[in-house]
């Protein structure tokens, strides 16, 4: 039975489903790809691009892991790294316009090279959307606020620029790219259009970091709380902050029956079979667990597994340490009264064993 170890990281950022022996081949094939692009004369853009993909698909996979436990906060962190994105091509322009002394016709960014307009109003509508979505969500949240209204006014100058580059080119060409704020624009301001955007970005991003750091401080395992209903927020927050992920083939016995016991489960993909041995030396199923069920408490109050619970198939888990669930127990009056009642099943089952086994012997 694999197992995550946990880093002393809060619990939405502790990186879940990526071994480390992942993480080299992904950086050794995204540097073989990046060389091979240089070598062949990629432009800018395919070398970064080819360079980046390898790590896409191996953190989307870790991605859907963080959004099947934290939900919409998973949402938010998608957007914020979009903007994050953003932010850096936009920075790469102003490096080029330097580079170039002032040349905006070979400062384009990375992804601008392909088609300018297209690719930044997609880029700004997708992050504009998503903020919108953020904002549905998260609406106590005042720093998304802040963040929504500079991209909207990001999001009319890209509107505007991206009509007249496909209805009006030639009006586009001779002045119109300035854009709305930008200098010599239709309002206009004292920025030239790379540097306004580059500020727009900027003003978009801080207030989104400021408002994803506030809503850490609110994410929780979606699990947990179907498994622990009644707990707080609070509670919630920090119990997430020590659980630890647990990988199980099927097959793997997680938990002994009589063992000694140190830790309290939540299902959280496949299916568990708790089964429960008699002194004659028959067994019996009594429960199989999906996803959203729970077991190991009644062990962590008797000091022993009630039950040996075992893998049905490939199985992910999340476990909480003795101390902390005892400290729910103490803090949680339904959480108590669920462990009561939790004995007395144990006990009809305990009873239930001492009694003829199955006919066939099994």
């Amino acid at each position: 039975m694999g197992r995550t170890s946990r880093w002393n990281l809060p619990g939405v950022f502790q990186v879940q489903r990526l071994p480390i022996r992942v993480v080299l081949i992904t950086a050794a094939i995204s540097y073989l790809l990046q060389i091979g692009a240089i070598l062949q004369g990629y432009p800018l853009y395919g070398i970064v691009a080819v360079t980046i993909l390898p790590w896409i698909l191996v953190f989307a996979f870790e991605y859907i892991w963080k959004y099947e436990h934290y939900g919409f906060f998973a949402f938010l962190l998608a957007f914020v790294l979009l903007q994050l994105g953003h932010l850096s091509e936009h920075t790469v322009q102003i490096v080029q316009l330097y580079a170039s002394g002032g040349n905006l016709a070979v400062s384009h960014g990375v992804f601008g090279q392909l088609d300018f307009e297209t690719v930044h109003v997609v880029w700004d509508s997708s992050v504009w959307l998503g903020l919108a979505i953020c904002l549905y969500k998260f609406s106590r949240n005042r720093w998304l606020y802040v963040a929504f209204i500079f991209a909207s006014l990001h999001e009319v100058e890209h509107l505007y620029l991206y009509y007249i580059y496909n209805t009006d080119r030639t009006f586009y060409l001779m002045g119109g790219l300035t854009g709305v704020m930008g200098y010599q624009g239709v309002i206009g301001s004292p920025l030239y259009r790379p540097y306004l955007h580059f500020f727009y970005n900027f003003m978009v991003v801080t207030p989104m970091l400021i408002a994803f750091a506030r809503q850490t401080e609110h994410a929780y395992d979606q699990f947990l709380a179907k498994a622990l209903p009644d707990l707080s927020e609070r509670e919630l927050v920090q119990t997430t902050n020590r659980l630890e992920r647990v990988v199980a083939k099927a097959g793997d016995v997680i938990v002994r029956q009589d063992d000694p016991s140190d830790r309290f489960y939540i299902v959280t993909k496949g299916e568990v079979e708790l089964i429960v041995s008699s002194k004659e030396g028959w067994e019996r199923t009594v429960a199989t667990l999906e996803p959203g069920r729970f077991f190991g408490e009644l062990g962590i109050l008797t000091g022993r597994n009630a039950a040996t619970a075992r893998a049905k198939t490939h199985t992910e888990l999340l476990a909480l340490d003795s101390r902390s669930f005892t400290e729910l127990m103490k803090s949680d009056a339904k959480v108590r009264a669920d462990v009561d009642e939790d004995m007395r099943r144990l006990h009809d089952l305990k009873y239930a064993t001492t009694g003829p086994g199955p006919a066939d012997g099994h």
